[in-house]
């Protein structure tokens, strides 16, 4: 299967969040997404996935990705995977290549501020 940009929806986030999410694995395996970001993921609060893995291969720039409270800068050629219920919030400037698995599913995608759930994809 081969895609183009024109086969992706494209999405843009509050915070300073944009890209497009190319169409997912026939089988539900997995979905790739182009990330451009200048601002921070989610704007308040922190984010949290029931089930998909996000994977986050850095293309350009320079993401601080805080998972857990527990802070990991992360540069061009370098990856991260945020595991199921990991606590994450991505702030920086920089393009990345995410692969999430299974395939995304937004009602398994939560963001939690004071404690509440306020915001799903």
């Amino acid at each position: 299967m081969r895609y183009t940009e024109k086969d992706g929806k494209t999405f843009e986030l509050p915070g300073g969040t944009k890209g497009i999410i190319f169409p997912s694995h026939p089988g539900g395996e997995q979905t790739i997404v182009r990330v451009e970001q200048h601002g921070v993921f989610p704007e308040k609060g922190y984010a949290i996935n029931d089930r998909c893995t996000e994977t986050i291969y850095m293309l350009e720039g320079t993401f601080t990705i805080t998972i857990n409270e527990v802070e990991h800068e992360l540069n061009a050629g370098e990856l991260i995977m945020i595991l199921p219920g990991e606590r994450h919030i991505i702030q920086g400037d920089g393009k990345s290549l995410d692969i999430i698995t299974p395939s995304w599913d937004p009602s398994q995608n939560h963001h939690i501020v004071n404690g509440k759930d306020i915001k799903k994809h």
